[in-house]
């Protein structure tokens, strides 16, 4: 009986033990993140008169794209930011791609290096008051990407 009682204590001491340490090391325990919420910790809010766009990648980075129509002519604050949609995706060396453009040309790309980045860009032509459709255009090369840009009316630069 005390055997059989102190077989028990020691099983019990060594899976008290091994539980309480948590996850193994090799295990992943990173929290998966969705798009809404890594739209909204990663791009600034929207602004009276802008515009906010954000989506992902095919899980193997295949080519996405969205696009907001009226846009105004005008000097913008721009945020454009891409990262792995997985926060523990290694996607170092990788060739992911952002970029914006519009119907008077290009208006900025960047690699998907996983923090925002803000400039000022005039959006449409100054000589032309049309609003215009912008689209952005996201690729990841083997690994799903989130994607977003935010745009806020500002003053040209000086």
């Amino acid at each position: 009986m005390t055997s059989r009682t102190s077989a028990a204590l020691t099983a019990t001491a060594v899976l008290l033990m091994v539980t309480a340490c948590g996850p193994s090391p090799g295990s992943s325990s990173v929290p998966s993140v969705d798009l809404g919420t890594w739209a909204a910790d990663i791009l600034p809010a929207v602004a009276e008169g802008g515009f906010s766009i954000a989506g992902s990648t095919g899980t193997d980075g295949s080519r996405a794209t969205g696009s907001t129509t009226d846009v105004e002519p005008g000097w913008y604050a721009v945020t454009m930011a891409c990262a792995p949609a997985d926060p523990g995706a290694d996607a170092d060396g990788s060739s992911g791609r952002i970029s914006l453009r519009g119907e008077h040309g290009s208006y900025g790309e960047g690699d998907c290096a996983g923090s925002p980045v803000t400039t000022t860009v005039q959006l449409g032509s100054s000589d032309d008051s049309t609003p215009e459709t912008i689209t952005v255009a996201a690729e990841a090369e083997g690994y799903e990407a989130f994607w977003g840009v935010s745009a806020a009316p500002t003053t040209a630069p000086e």
